[in-house]
């Protein structure tokens, strides 16, 4: 979910001026290497109008969650609402024991990765969903950190770019 909703994010590059807006669902090939490992295969072209609507979807919610405002969760059920999907009994271990997975009865991009934002969103807590806080990179993560007090979407650059800074202004006063 976090990886769909910073798709379509700006990024600030090492040694950029300024922001640059960075589209992974611009074109098929760009998607893949995004999606790829959460789908296990690559996402075709005739797919990517499907995954901008989820990502445009998932958005609002995401940005509600960060805000503790209440979700608007319409648009991203409408779009579960046309994936049909049934629980299907897996392997879950090589031993052999099972778990009940849902699974789309159609295999699309879109159709694998609805089921997955619903799934994950319901399943998470939402004070743990957090925006990068260097000003630079609004970059979305989930804090997974024991005592919960991440603060960059990643040490590298966010986090050494920060110390950077700070470092910088104390020695400067």
């Amino acid at each position: 979910m976090v990886t769909l909703a910073n798709a379509r994010a700006d990024r600030r590059p090492v040694g950029a001026p300024s922001a640059i807006f960075h589209d992974a669902l611009r074109d098929a090939d760009s998607a893949s290497e995004l999606l790829g490992p959460f789908l296990g295969r690559p996402v075709d072209r005739a797919e990517l109008s499907a995954l901008r609507a989820l990502h445009r979807a998932t958005i609002p919610v995401v940005d509600a969650l960060i805000d503790g405002s209440p979700p608007l969760l319409d648009a991203l059920n409408a779009l579960a609402a046309r994936e049909p999907a049934i629980y299907v009994l897996e392997r879950s271990t090589p031993e052999g024991e099972l778990r009940a997975a849902i699974s789309p009865r159609r295999e699309s991009a879109a159709g694998r990765l609805v089921l997955d934002v619903v799934r994950e969103l319901g399943e998470l807590d939402p004070a743990r969903l957090r925006r990068c806080e260097r000003p630079e990179c609004r970059l979305v993560f989930y804090d997974a950190t024991r005592s919960a007090t991440q603060r960059w979407h990643a040490e590298s650059p966010c986090g050494l770019r920060e110390r950077q800074r700070r470092h910088r202004a104390k020695h400067r006063v």
